[in-house]
């Protein structure tokens, strides 16, 4: 993504429903693999670190960002080792093999090459390593935050665990999400592709009372993960581990 898209993030990521809520639904995922110990953690794709501190909460992270000003204000963050890399071919060798849990947070969907990213990703993993990933769902939900946001593809539960099977990953659990709020997002695209909507609306905070209405419901969805798997929703999210383990 470019970098303006980056700062304008920035000052949504603390209180934007959905940063907030996503941060939710990925500790509760996280929390519901019971690991034993601390561990070790990488996030493929960090943007501006916003995810950081709530991975921190289960080991040792280390994460690798490619745009430049995103990979800066990451690492002022000053949690865990940050680097500037690119999947699928671009990573420095300062890091290192071995990681329990490899996390990919709407990360995936940016990708040109993601089978290639994803079989790289393998090779970063401990024996018995889980990968976390989440990604758009529904190429048919394409909208100009797509486009705005350099997605290159949406994904179907069918596509997404293809990709993960050919690239050498077993899934132990996937299920679509933001699932409450999918008959709303729906009626919402509908419109965007009726009246033509501006940039700054696709990013912009709405306010307080709405904002906590929609972080409430999307949040909910935390008491479900890793236990029942969601038939819709307007994301994806999936838990596999190398398939020769």
């Amino acid at each position: 993504m470019e970098n303006k898209i980056f700062e304008r993030m920035l000052n949504l990521e603390n209180n934007h429903w959905w940063f907030v809520a996503r941060r939710k639904i990925i500790f509760s995922a996280i929390n519901n693999l019971n690991f034993p110990r601390k561990i070790k953690i990488l996030e493929a794709g960090c943007g501006n670190g916003c995810n950081l501190s709530m991975l921190s909460h289960f080991g040792e992270v280390v994460a690798f960002e490619k745009n430049e000003g995103a990979f800066k204000r990451a690492r002022s963050k000053k949690i865990g080792q940050i680097f500037k890399a690119e999947l699928p071919c671009n990573l420095p060798k300062d890091v290192k093999k071995n990681f329990d849990l490899i996390v990919l947070l709407d990360v995936l969907e940016h990708i040109e090459n993601d089978t290639q990213s994803l079989a790289t990703i393998r090779t970063l993993m401990s024996d018995k390593a889980l990968i976390l990933i989440t990604v758009p769902a529904y190429q048919w939900l394409w909208s100009e935050h797509d486009t705005l946001h350099h997605h290159v593809r949406r994904y179907s539960k069918k596509t997404l665990k293809e990709k993960l099977n050919v690239s050498g990953f077993r899934v132990k659990y996937i299920s679509y999400f933001n699932t409450l709020l999918f008959p709303f997002a729906l009626v919402e695209r509908m419109k965007q592709r009726i009246f033509s909507s501006s940039n700054e609306e696709a990013l912009s905070m709405p306010n307080k009372s709405i904002n906590y209405l929609l972080e409430k419901i999307f949040s909910y969805e935390a008491n479900f993960i890793n236990k029942i798997s969601f038939p819709f929703g307007l994301s994806l999210i999936v838990i596999a581990e190398n398939s020769e383990s």
